[in-house]
């Protein structure tokens, strides 16, 4: 029963820490430096994704760590080849998270720059997804 809870509850941080990684990387692709009437919406989008980033994504991705670390341990994983390249994958996308999370802040600063390699972001972010699950379903090795 346990081990159930703790891969429902590592499954869920997960769609959250994606979806919410996804979301920032579909703004990040879309907005534009905003002039005018529109200034004042883009920003406020701009507040919200912000704090949706700190209170909700990011937590998600350490709760998925934590959880996802633990299981390994406790079942003996760190012995497969397998959780091996899906932590590779995981570190990337952690480190795709932290990429965006310094480009939002940088908009919020006013930069109107647009984040180096933005139009991977999303891409990146659903080959990275895919190999996880097929790692962890298929466990080839």
């Amino acid at each position: 029963m346990t081990y159930q809870l703790l891969k429902m509850l590592h499954v869920a941080a997960v769609a959250a820490w994606l979806g919410g990684s996804l979301f920032v990387s579909l703004f990040l692709l879309s907005s534009q430096p905003q002039e005018g009437d529109e200034a004042p919406k883009e920003r406020r989008m701009l507040g919200a994704l912000r704090r949706w980033t700190l209170f909700v994504t990011t937590p998600a991705m350490v709760l998925t760590w934590l959880i996802g670390l633990h299981l390994a341990v406790t079942f003996g994983w760190f012995a497969m080849s397998w959780i091996w390249i899906k932590i590779g994958f995981a570190l990337g996308l952690s480190a795709l998270l932290g990429i965006q999370t310094a480009a939002l802040r940088r908009m919020a600063d006013g930069s109107a720059r647009r984040p180096p390699l933005v139009d991977l972001y999303a891409p990146v972010t659903v080959v990275a997804s895919a190999a996880i699950v097929t790692l962890v379903v298929v466990k080839p090795f």
